[in-house]
Parts: structure tokens; C-alpha cells; sequence
């Protein structure tokens, strides 16, 4: 689940077409981040590690849905799939909306982010990288973290210099934030088959934001989490807590950053 370190220079002001390896036409706003997307999500399946499935009427909650690839692959994987897709950066939002009508996806889209209460905040939007956008954007971290990806993925040192040259000059935009167990109260969910997230270290405050009414009604978890402050542990242990077996694993091409991604099923009979 590589966090997206496209090396796009070129950023549109609306969404344009694009045409995937697997023959999905998708609106999107930077071509090789987009192609980075396909790559992590539908080629690798990395959401859908360790044992996780989707099955045929499963409930998703897609948490950071960016343009929408997740949600367009959950929908595919079998029939029937509601999904619940979140997404605060105006752009993103605006593909994201028009790729779930492209293909019919049963899904219910929000322009707003999840973290543990609600309110609005403002939010760091990378136009050039858009899925790295955050509240708790950190512009010479996460360039970083650029660098060694593309470092990992084979570039030399000046080829990097080049491709992530203005790479994260960034934008402000407000976010509004709401909680999880307000939009399952608000929509009448009724189980999360999958929760997946991926917020760019807001991981936590989503996790926080579901009440413990709540926690029986999901069965998975896929996410990413960043490892500052010991954050894999704190999440890892959460979720052990709550009745969940556990997975952390890394994308060879993010060695060497703080990004792991975390698979959690819940275990047979254990109560949250």
C-alpha cells in the first residue's frame, strides 16, 4: 500500500480521462500517481493481504478514497458491494464522485474526512501528489519519503533531484472531520465487512472516532499506518484489544521510511 510518490510535474485544474491496464477509464488528475494507484491496488491487491476478502454483499468503508480506485476495486472484486467512500480535498472529491457513476458502483460518497470528533480543520493538499494531503501534512517528511521511494524503485540520485523538484508545493483547504460512529448512526450501518483507511498518519484519530458500540460491526481492517511515536504498536495493540488477529507488513519500494501497512481480521468468537 505504497503511499503515492508519483513523479508527475504536471498538475490539471479539473479531472481528466485516463485509461487503465485493465481497461477501466477513470477521471484522475496526476497520470503516474494514478498509475501508482493501479499499481499498489488493483495489480498487487494490497489492500487484500494476509487472508482479507471482499465477498459478495460485503459492506466497505473506504477512508481516504482519493479518486476512487479503491472503491472501483472493491466494487469489481464481487457483486453486490456497498460502499461508504471519504474523501475532504475538493479535486479528488470531484473524480472520485464521477468515477463511482462511471461504473456503477453502489457507493455513497462524503466530502469530508474521519478522525475521533467532530470539526473542521485545515487541510494540507499537495495538488501534485494529491493522495499524500493531510492534516497532519509535514511537506519535508513526506518529500522525503518521496525520494526513498523512488530511490528504492531503481532512479539515481540526480534523476530523483529532478522528478521531485516542486513536487510538494502545497495548498490549504478546510476539511470538514466527522466521526465514524456518527456516520454508521447517521446511515444505519449495520456491519463494516472491511474498514480500510489510509490518511496519512490520521490513521489513529479514525480508530479513535469509533465508539465501543460500534467496534462488533467490523469484521476487517486494512490500513496504513506511519510508525512515529511507536504508531504501529499503538495500533497493532488497539487492535488486539478489540478481538482482532493482526499483520504488519512493508512495501519493499518504502524501506527505509516509517510507512508500514497493517491487516487485522477479527478473531473466531472473540467480542470487541
Amino acid at each position: 500500500m505504497a503511499t503515492v510518490a508519483a513523479q508527475a510535474t504536471g498538475m490539471g485544474t479539473a479531472p481528466t480521462a485516463m485509461r487503465l491496464p485493465n481497461g477501466w477509464t477513470v477521471l484522475q488528475l496526476n497520470p503516474a500517481e494514478t498509475s501508482l494507484q493501479y499499481r499498489d491496488i488493483v495489480a498487487t491487491r494490497a489492500y487484500l493481504q494476509h487472508g482479507l476478502a471482499v465477498r459478495a454483499g460485503d459492506t466497505v468503508v473506504d477512508v481516504g478514497a482519493n479518486i476512487g480506485i479503491s472503491s472501483l476495486f472493491f466494487h469489481a472484486e464481487a457483486p453486490g458491494v456497498r460502499i461508504y467512500a471519504f474523501e475532504p480535498a475538493p479535486l479528488p472529491f470531484a473524480a472520485l464522485r464521477a468515477n463511482v457513476m462511471l461504473h456503477g458502483v453502489d457507493a455513497k460518497v462524503f466530502r469530508c474526512g474521519l478522525s475521533n470528533r467532530a470539526r473542521s480543520v485545515p487541510l494540507t493538499y499537495y495538488p501534485h501528489v494529491t493522495a499524500m494531503s493531510s492534516v497532519y501534512a509535514e511537506p519535508e517528511h513526506d518529500a522525503g519519503v518521496t525520494r526513498r521511494f523512488l530511490l528504492n524503485s531503481g532512479f539515481d540520485e540526480s534523476d530523483v533531484a529532478d522528478m521531485t523538484h516542486g513536487l510538494h508545493v502545497t495548498e490549504t483547504v478546510e476539511c470538514e472531520l466527522r466521526t465514524l460512529s456518527s456516520v454508521i448512526e447517521g446511515e444505519g450501518i449495520e456491519r463494516i465487512d472491511l474498514l480500510k483507511l489510509n490518511v496519512e498518519k490520521a490513521e489513529p484519530d479514525v480508530l479513535a472516532g469509533i465508539e465501543d458500540e460500534h467496534w462488533p460491526l467490523v469484521r476487517q481492517v486494512t490500513m496504513q499506518v506511519h510508525d512515529a511515536q511507536d504508531g504501529v504498536a499503538a495500533v497493532r495493540a488497539e487492535l488486539g484489544d478489540r478481538g482482532f488477529e493482526v499483520w504488519v507488513g512493508q512495501d519493499p519500494l518504502l524501506r527505509g521510511t516509517d510507512i508500514f501497512d497493517l491487516y487485522a481480521t477479527r478473531r473466531r468468537g472473540a467480542a470487541a
